[in-house]
């Protein structure tokens, strides 16, 4: 399945780039997430909750980014199981300066999911997903907001 959209945030290209790097800010960010932690340079664990329709469950997980081009662009590769499924995806993202202080991120990938969770239907899956995406990315702007008033 394919996932793919954009999002602007209220930042600039280097500040967007902190926060989308900062393993505390992620783990607020990223909804029914348990545990978010930073293991090794550029690969992260964790544990959530997810539900989709009438599946729920909690997987835990690796994150890891690479092809890094600072405050550019970079890919992320996500592994997750649990016991109603599994998830296999890698991702680019790309942040492009609007030259008003605003930033445009540009995401695209690939996902895999099997078990229980994909017996929901792609559909379903590719509502869920989305609005997952939306709200994390709504959460990184509301934390770079508020970074940005405590600076000023």
């Amino acid at each position: 399945m394919r996932i793919e959209g954009e999002y602007t945030f209220s930042g600039t290209r280097e500040d967007v780039w902190e926060i989308v790097r900062d393993p505390e800010i992620l783990s607020t960010a990223l909804p029914g997430t348990q545990k978010f932690e930073q293991v090794g340079e550029n690969e992260y664990e964790g544990r959530m909750n997810v539900r989709i329709g009438p599946v729920s469950g909690t997987f835990g997980g690796k994150l890891t980014v690479s092809n890094e081009i600072p405050p550019e662009s970079y890919t992320l590769t996500v592994e997750g199981t649990g016991k109603v499924g599994f998830l296999k995806g890698t991702g680019d993202v790309e942040l492009l300066d609007q030259g008003d202080g605003t930033t445009l991120m540009k995401y695209d990938g690939e996902v895999q999911i099997g078990g229980r969770v994909a017996s929901v239907g792609q559909r379903l899956f590719d509502t869920v997903s989305k609005s997952m995406i939306k709200q994390g990315l709504e959460k990184l702007d509301e934390a770079l907001q508020a970074r940005s008033s405590d600076a000023d």
